[in-house]
Parts: structure tokens; C-alpha cells; sequence
């Protein structure tokens, strides 16, 4: 059943019937509450119907710590709910590969690299083949490598050399 909603909500967003797809995420996250995936893609779809504010909170309450999460076996049947939403929602032929891509591009746009990786991860998975997502996982962990070197250079950096470096290139 689940896999059959999720298709029908790849469906909906690759046709541009964003309402309808909205309706799926919404009816998903009526039947398992705080479902991280349909949270996502209520985001994007929020997001791509100009209201911001409500695509942030549920971007907000999508991102959790995973690192912390507890071994399979401790995991609750509300958290196994959602583990197999994101099999369904990622897996091998997936219609949700378009939207994955689009949550990657717009995560990595927010300046929420890990989740930018992630769902293009997630593109990748639904579709191996997707060129598109392979240059942009690419470019967003050169980009991401990139950014955390110059973060702990400039970190490491005694006090006043960033400046100091400054006025001397002028």
C-alpha cells in the first residue's frame, strides 16, 4: 500500500498536479505520523507552491539526528513505518527519482548539504542511471570538501592572520 502511494505521488509531482501530490504526502503523514520522507516531499511541495514558511517547518521537523538512531531491533514500529516509506519511496524504479533530485538541489540550495547528498543519494537509488543526479552528488561533495577545508583553515588560523592576509592582498 505504501509503495503504491508513493508511486502515485511521483506520478502526481512529474505531471505538475503538486496539489494532488500534496494530498499524498498529507494522507501518508496522517497514516504514519512524522514520516521523514513524506515530511520532505510535503517540503518541496510546499516550497514549489510559494509558501516558504511552512516548507521550512517541515524541513525543520524532517531533520533528525540519524547517527544517534538506536540498533533495528530497539527501533519503534512508528520509526519501522518510516524506514519502509523510505524504501518505497527510494527504491529501484521509483517515480520519485524526478523529486528526489528537485529535494537535493533545493536542500543543497537552503545550505543543508548532508540532506542535499542524501536525496540525491536517493535519486540514484530510485534511478542508477540518472546522469543529472550523479554530476550534482559530484559537485556538492566537492563543493561541501571544499567548504569544511577552508572552515578549518580558518578555524586553525592564529587570531588576526585572516586580516592581516587581507590587507596585504589590497
Amino acid at each position: 500500500m505504501i509503495d503504491a502511494l508513493f508511486d502515485l505521488l511521483g506520478t502526481f509531482y512529474q505531471s505538475g498536479e503538486l496539489a494532488q501530490a500534496e494530498w499524498i504526502a498529507r494522507s501518508i503523514l496522517q497514516a504514519i505520523p512524522d514520516d521523514i520522507v513524506s515530511l520532505q516531499f510535503l517540503g518541496l511541495l510546499l516550497y514549489r507552491t510559494a509558501r516558504r514558511s511552512e516548507a521550512m517547518q517541515a524541513f525543520n521537523a524532517a531533520d533528525i539526528d540519524t547517527s544517534a538512531a538506536p540498533p533495528a531491533a530497539a527501533v519503534p514500529p512508528d520509526l519501522r513505518a518510516s524506514a519502509q516509506c523510505l524504501r518505497a519511496a527510494s527504491g529501484h524504479g521509483s517515480a520519485l527519482a524526478g523529486a528526489w533530485y528537485d529535494l537535493g538541489l533545493l536542500f543543497f540550495r537552503l545550505g543543508r548539504y548532508g540532506q542535499a547528498l542524501a536525496a540525491l543519494q536517493a535519486a540514484l537509488a530510485a534511478r542508477p542511471d540518472y546522469q543529472a543526479a550523479k554530476t550534482a552528488v559530484a559537485r556538492i561533495s566537492g563543493f561541501s570538501a571544499h567548504r569544511e577545508a577552508h572552515s578549518k583553515r580558518q578555524h586553525l588560523a592564529p587570531a588576526g592572520t585572516h586580516t592581516t592576509a587581507k590587507r596585504a592582498s589590497k
